[in-house]
């Protein structure tokens, strides 16, 4: 009984329960926010995207915040007419060059540098020549970083496709490159509620129009 004891106390007194992972006082707000976009219509994102953007200007230091923060203002650019698009990219460059400021070798930092400068040719399309080149290197080097990333497969894809035939892109040099990114989308699991995910439904407006 007396080593029953002495081991039961010896128990008490080692035993420390397991904290539970802690979470960062952003983390709430940045997934409000993210799951609000994923529901809302275009109209409906500016509120949103202006939050994430005051988030990541609290945490300047967290590139996820940085990231997020860019690709809303990227991603509305596409969303908006015109005589806004310029605007928005303009406010996302900050946060874009941020993120990639910290995080060079990631492969979501260097698809949204790719996915921005996209938007650039978007809102002026005579900035092509110039940003177009830039915009695929950028793609590539987020491929080698991770192959396995699909966001990085649709950049170039995108790249490709809306690239004139006369320099070396269009639809039809595109489709195996929009083949390959169903294949990375399919095969993608996020590794956390938190890791980028956007995409597919792009992916999927390219791929319907090949049939």
């Amino acid at each position: 009984m007396k080593v029953i004891s002495l081991l039961f106390l010896s128990f008490l007194l080692t035993y420390r329960p397991v904290a539970a992972a802690t979470e960062e006082p952003w983390q709430p707000l940045l997934k409000a926010q993210l799951q609000a976009l994923e529901k809302a219509t275009p109209s409906a994102w500016a509120p949103h995207v202006d939050t994430l953007a005051k988030l990541a200007g609290q945490y300047p230091d967290i590139w996820l915040l940085q990231y997020y923060a860019g690709w809303a203002y990227t991603q509305l650019s596409f969303k908006t007419p015109k005589k806004m698009s310029e605007v928005l990219c303009n406010q996302a460059e900050p946060f874009v060059r941020n993120a990639l400021a910290l995080q060079p070798g990631n492969t979501e930092t260097l698809t949204l540098m790719g996915y921005w400068l996209s938007a650039r040719i978007n809102a002026v399309p005579s900035r092509g020549a110039a940003l177009g080149a830039e915009s695929r290197d950028y793609a590539q080097k987020a491929i080698s970083a991770d192959s396995s990333n699909p966001r990085a497969f649709l950049i170039k894809a995108l790249n490709i496709y809306y690239t004139p035939a006369i320099f070396g892109g269009g639809k039809k040099r595109a489709r195996a490159v929009v083949e390959e990114t169903g294949a990375k989308f399919a095969a993608f699991t996020p590794a956390d509620e938190f890791s980028p995910a956007w995409g597919k439904n792009i992916y999927e407006v390219l791929q319907a129009s090949y049939k």
